[in-house]
């Protein structure tokens, strides 16, 4: 099985991680996204954060409505951090195909996460960059002579390598969600509704 790898803190879980997991999902023919629930990111380290359990839960209720995400708490169980780690450690336990998912600002920062040149040389990676932006690799990129293929909505390839989604995402963060709800606004089509619901029946982000 081809099977995308979406890592985050999803604190909480919004609109737009389901729109690129799902734009991934259809342009490089993947059977599943695994949204992997990082316990303790090392890059978000000095900003507090919700529990896991309830990271996870709330990731849970996100994904549930499409039969081809799931929420997974494998980093949680083995006790990782890191993505080249987490990458080795799914390889060895599970017999499919993986491609990383990461977004173009996480892409970009790679050369300050650990080992990333062995990350880039050993994965598949699917980035999802924005789709009014021009394409430009960095310049780490032609320093490791990555061939990176890009892509446009509505294009497919279900080959393995390193690509560039360039889509229409949304524009929502989990910071603004959680910005707006200290400031007791809306967040209504922001996350989904389950999501919602749970934020404001446990008191969240208040």
């Amino acid at each position: 099985m081809r099977i995308g790898i979406y890592g985050g803190t999803f604190d909480p879980p919004h609109l737009g991680h389901l729109r690129a997991a799902e734009l991934a999902r259809e342009s490089f023919c993947l059977d599943r996204v695994w949204f992997m629930v990082s316990p303790a990111p090392p890059h978000k380290r000095d900003r507090e954060k919700a529990p896991f359990s309830v990271r996870f839960a709330m990731t849970e209720i996100a994904v549930k409505e499409n039969p081809y995400f799931e929420a997974s708490d494998f980093e949680a169980r083995h006790r990782l951090s890191y993505t080249v780690d987490t990458m080795r450690a799914l390889k060895r336990e599970f017999p499919h195909d993986f491609f990383l998912i990461v977004g173009e600002d996480s892409f970009l920062e790679f050369p300050t996460w650990k080992d990333y040149q062995v990350l880039v040389r050993e994965n598949n990676i699917i980035v999802i960059k924005r789709k009014w932006t021009p394409f430009s690799p960095p310049s780490w990129s032609h320093t490791l002579s990555l061939k990176i293929k890009h892509l446009r909505e509505g294009e497919r390839d279900c080959g393995e390598g390193i690509f560039f989604l360039s889509c229409a995402t949304l524009p929502i963060s989990s910071s603004m969600v959680r910005g707006k709800i200290r400031e007791g606004l809306s967040i209504r089509y922001l996350v989904p509704e389950g999501v919602r619901k749970y934020i404001i029946k446990e008191v969240l982000y208040r």
